[in-house]
Order: structure tokens, then sequence, then C-alpha cells
């Protein structure tokens, strides 16, 4: 990771850009309350040097630290220590192309260990070599009480009134600082005369809801106009006379992030402009990066009521995708 910025001085063309060392950490990951999930953690190290930065980004010793970290995660109740993970340094898949090596991609992970909703924890990294020691700390989100759409088999969605948009409700989990809903829409696609259906989905998403109080527990409703599910399948999927297209349901996706990575989020999405510098956000201490903590609800397989699915056939939105 680069170093976020320089100190210049314009009247002296001997100064030295390049300051002494100082080690700087970056941890970024994200865990959540589960049993015998594995839990992967990225650990790098920031730099500077003289140069091309996006070449010494591909150097591995220059964004890694070699097998010299001792990595633990500590759960907190009640302000103190009550049991400690040792996090194992492996080699991951290697990563996309782009600024940093592509391989090894070194990260760090627990081993099935539980992590419990009613503790914080803290990611404590500790060079043995230069003895350099950065950590973060995250309170766990809890669960949302999804209470519509329901879980029952026989519910269906209804987008087909006009009059009524359809109301998505829950109950915020504990810590759940910003909820983002995503609808799952799945259909099926046929070329004429091929007799082959592929399954297919594409996934709406929705502006945050963000929590005034994540200590306590909220009821809140996001609204879903059935107009602009319409449109929203209108401007994703192409009219092509040789495809038959067939509905088939819809899950809802909730991801309840904590207050970290919703500040983090928030502060990303809001610089648009390549003339804006993003504001430094971090809740690392020691080094930087973002360590949160986030959880994934899905309300799966529900499906629309028969005037909803006839409207794929008559919206002027969806009326040339071929829906049957």
């Amino acid at each position: 990771m680069l170093a976020s910025s320089f100190l210049w001085s314009a009247c002296d063309n001997e100064i030295d850009l390049i300051a002494p060392y100082k080690e700087i950490g970056v941890i970024y990951g994200i865990i959540f309350a589960s049993t015998d999930t594995i839990h992967k953690i990225r650990i790098q190290k920031a730099f500077l040097g003289e140069g091309n930065a996006n070449q010494m980004a591909q150097v591995h010793d220059s964004t890694y630290y070699p097998d010299i970290l001792d990595v633990q995660l500590q759960r907190i109740k009640d302000g103190s220590v009550i049991s400690t993970i040792p996090l194992t340094r492996y080699t991951g898949p290697d990563k996309a192309e782009g600024v940093f090596p592509v391989t090894p991609n070194i990260l760090y992970r627990t081993n099935g260990e539980t992590i419990f909703r009613d503790s914080d924890y803290k990611i404590v990294v500790k060079n043995t070599v230069s003895g350099h020691e950065f950590s973060a700390t995250t309170p766990i989100v809890d669960s949302m009480k999804i209470t519509r759409p329901s879980r029952s088999p026989g519910s269906v969605i209804t987008f087909s009134n006009p009059l009524y948009p359809y109301n998505v409700e829950f109950v915020t989990g504990v810590n759940g600082k910003v909820i983002h809903m995503t609808i799952r829409f799945h259909y099926g696609e046929e070329v004429i005369g091929t007799g082959i259906v592929e399954s297919k989905y594409i996934d709406w998403e929705f502006p945050d809801v963000i929590v005034d109080d994540p200590s306590s527990t909220q009821s809140l409703r996001i609204e879903v106009e059935g107009e602009e599910f319409y449109q929203f399948v209108g401007q994703q999927l192409q009219a092509d006379p040789n495809i038959l297209r067939y509905a088939g349901t819809l899950d809802f996706i909730f991801n309840s992030g904590a207050e970290f990575l919703a500040n983090y989020v928030s502060i990303n999405e809001a610089t648009t402009s390549i003339l804006t510098t993003a504001p430094y956000y971090s809740n690392v201490v020691g080094g930087t990066g973002i360590f949160s903590s986030r959880y994934t609800q899905t309300v799966p397989n529900k499906s629309m009521d028969a005037p909803s699915k006839d409207l794929l056939l008559t919206s002027p939105h969806t009326s040339d995708l071929g829906f049957q």
C-alpha cells in the first residue's frame, strides 16, 4: 500500500523526499458471528521509495512481510480478554491483475473457531523482529429479525399494485450500523429451438440504510416500488428475438455492517471526483486499514404472484424481453 502523502518544499532543490523508514502495518479484514467458519485477514505493510510507485508495488517484498508476524485474535468481553485465537499464515488463490502482485497472495486465517456475538474482537499483529505492534478492535454485528418477506413457503411478492409499494420490514441486529439490501431476480433463458434453459440472475442493489443508534435494535422498513422493478429488469436485459425467458424466484439478501465498516464505505463512496482526495479513515492503531464486522442473511426463493409475473409480459419496460 502506498504511503498517503509527501511534504514538499519548493525552496530547497536538495531536499530528500524519502523520509526515514517508519514501519506501517496494514490490516484489512471483516469477521462475523459463526461456528466452524474460516475468517481471512489481509496483513501487509505500507512502503515508500524512490522511483515508480506502481513498479515498486509489484515487488513482493514491498507489500508483504516475511514469515515474522505473530497474529492473534482476542475475544474481549466486559473489558477483559477471555480467549485468544492464533491466526495461521497461508498462501491464498492468485489475485486478479492489478497494482499489487498476483502471486503469492499471503493471507492470515482462523481455523474454524467460533466467533461470539456477545463480544468484541481485537486483532493484534506483532513483528517479532522489529517489535512493532499494530491492532484494531471491532464489535460483532448480531443477526436481524426479518419479518417481511416472510420465510413461509406460501407467501408471495407483489409488484403489480401501482398504488402500494412492497414493504420489506425487519428489526436491526445490535451493532449493525449500515444495512444493504439486494434483491436477486432469478430467471431462465432459452435459445429458441435448443430446448435448453440456462439459469441466470441479476442483482438489484438498494441504497444503504443507516441506523441512528446501533447499540439497540430498531424496526425499519424499505419500500420497493413495483414499477422500479420492471424498469430495473428492462435496463439489465437485452431484447433478442431468438431468446425466450422464464421468471424465477427472488432472493432478498441483507448485509449488516458495523460502524467502522459503515464509515469506511460512506467516506469512499462520497468521493466521486478524480479531483478530490478521499478523506483518510482507519480504525487500526499503529498502522492503517480497516477491521470490522458484518452479518449476512438471506430470505431465498420467494415467488412473485401471478399478476406480477404477467406484468413482465406486458410492462413497457419488459414486454420485448421474451418472457413467457
